[in-house]
């Protein structure tokens, strides 16, 4: 019997009695959903990714922090649109079941790492002591260790959890097609994801408050006034900008979570799809439309229109650069034409 992405997403016909009547609509649409869902999403994190990359005021230990979590949800999102619907190989659905476990738990430890860096910079005064290229690639390497190994050793556990239930057998093809190749048994999901990905939300929210509160002491003891308004704006921002994402993904895994442990009931289920697509442009839009992002934009813009319409003063004379150039430079063609 053809799964449903092949008969209903990709238009391949079933030809089975069950095929020619009017069943499982609400699934096809659910599916086509989640693809509309997720090809936004994955086109929004391609875009944030290349405007972090472009900036060298945002390519810091931060902002790299961040594309890091980019990278980790482009991947989550990838793998659960191929999987849509179940895939007709079982191993192919087996790998991504575990790959997006994986991917899932990248995606809160990087978060965590995130706004323990902020939480750094708060605490050190980030603005009067300046870190050298050393010190940030240093933080970056061990950032990296934990924000792709810690969830490689999870993702061991959960294997060896899977392995130790089925008695050998990793997992239920069966099942986990049904679940549009995702989600481990019962064991494996709560103490492989669930559990570690909570203690990392916990984590998170916990240097969100301490940031906050060291954000609000320093700029209490600012004597200049225009100097604590604008650090209370860029404080703020960055606060808020990390706690709309932690939740946005806290969200998503709690829906998911209750779809799992409900076994799979439609409303969740409904929910976690809709909202697991659309994850990724969310993240995308909060990172990219800030007011800090579109200053740099603003600049950029103005920088290079600057550059190709000169400026002239009162007097008709040239601005700066062309004033730099003699008269004889001027009447001159350098290089030289073409003989003809």
């Amino acid at each position: 019997m053809d799964t449903l992405y092949t008969s209903r997403l990709h238009g391949f016909p079933n030809l089975s009695k069950a095929g020619l009547e009017p069943a499982l609509n609400e699934e096809s649409l659910l599916s086509l959903l989640v693809v509309l869902g997720s090809s936004i999403s994955l086109v929004a994190l391609v875009f944030a990714f290349i405007t972090y990359s472009l900036f060298s005021d945002l390519r810091n230990l931060s902002g790299t922090t961040l594309m890091n979590l980019l990278a980790a949800l482009f991947m989550s999102q990838l793998l659960y649109v191929v999987g849509v619907g179940g895939v007709p190989d079982s191993e192919l659905c087996i790998a991504l079941a575990f790959a997006l476990q994986y991917a899932r738990l990248c995606i809160f430890c990087w978060m965590l790492l995130m706004t323990h860096n902020m939480h750094h910079q708060f605490k050190t005064g980030l603005h009067l002591v300046p870190i050298t290229d050393n010190h940030i690639g240093r933080h970056f390497l061990r950032y990296s260790l934990f924000g792709w190994g810690m969830p490689l050793i999870l993702f061991g556990a959960s294997l060896l959890i899977q392995y130790h239930d089925k008695a050998g057998k990793l997992l239920n093809t069966a099942t986990i097609k049904g679940q549009n190749c995702w989600f481990l048994d019962r064991n494996a999901f709560i103490y492989g994801l669930l559990a570690p990905s909570a203690i990392l939300i916990v984590a998170t929210f916990y240097y969100l408050v301490c940031s906050a509160v060291l954000a609000r002491y320093i700029i209490s003891i600012q004597a200049d006034i225009r100097t604590r308004e604008k650090m209370r704006r860029k404080r703020t921002l960055q606060i808020l900008l990390f706690s709309k994402i932690t939740i946005a993904l806290s969200v998503v895994l709690a829906l998911g979570a209750f779809s799992k442990l409900s076994n799979r009931s439609e409303p969740f289920w409904i929910m976690y799809n809709v909202a697991q697509g659309m994850q990724g442009f969310l993240v995308a839009l909060l990172v990219t439309c800030n007011c800090q992002v579109l200053k740099l934009y603003t600049r950029s813009i103005k920088s290079r229109a600057s550059r190709h319409v000169p400026c002239y003063v009162g007097t008709g004379q040239t601005s700066s650069s062309m004033n730099k150039s003699t008269s004889l430079q001027l009447l001159t063609w350098d290089p030289a034409p073409d003989s003809v």
